[in-house]
């Protein structure tokens, strides 16, 4: 009997000692599922936040390539219309000055609407060194159009300069996102 009086605690003991190694293993492999969900969840909310961020971006460096594009239309159309309006006056000094002004009046009403717009625009622009060369680019075409309201000469190198480079860097950081997005697919 004295032998045969362990087995029984063996027997109970073997029975507990697995019963907690399942609950245990159980609860780790619960809580590294957890972890994995936790973690796959925090990157899906990532990835959703980068795309949304990234949509709203492209999103505004077309528009505000387009808007840089219309306000140098614009004042193009505007200085043209300023010039038409002093050769007609000097070609006619004794007709009304109205008969002639009221195309350059919308011309300057145009240019002014789309600077407007491009203003508007160009703060949300999220990359610094892109919004800082659109914001000099719209600063010389600001500082064009008081030239031409002025009959002043507008120095088109420099505007053309600082035009160029605001395109190129919207253009550059488009490229970027771009290659970001192609470079973030899965492969087939």
């Amino acid at each position: 009997m004295v032998s045969g009086g362990w087995g029984w605690f063996t027997t109970v003991a073997s029975i507990l000692i697995g019963q907690t190694t399942v609950v245990t293993m159980g609860f780790i492999n619960n809580r590294s599922q957890t972890r994995r969900e936790a973690r796959a969840r925090l990157a899906e909310q990532y990835k959703v936040i980068t795309e949304r961020r990234e949509t709203f971006e492209l999103a505004q460096l077309v528009e505000v390539n387009t808007l840089l594009r219309n306000a140098m239309a614009s004042l193009h159309a505007f200085g043209s219309a300023r010039r038409h309006y002093r050769s007609r006056l000097g070609e006619d000094p004794a007709a009304s000055p109205e008969t002639y002004r009221q195309p350059m009046l919308d011309a300057s009403a145009a240019s002014d609407a789309a600077l407007d717009a491009l203003r508007s625009q160009i703060g949300f622009i999220l990359a610094d060194d892109v919004r800082a060369l659109a914001d000099a680019a719209e600063k010389a075409l600001t500082m064009a159009a008081a030239s031409v309201l002025l009959d002043q000469s507008i120095d088109s190198g420099t505007l053309g300069a600082r035009a160029n480079a605001a395109y190129e860097a919207l253009a550059a950081r488009l490229r970027d996102i771009y290659a970001t997005r192609e470079s973030a697919m899965p492969s087939a």
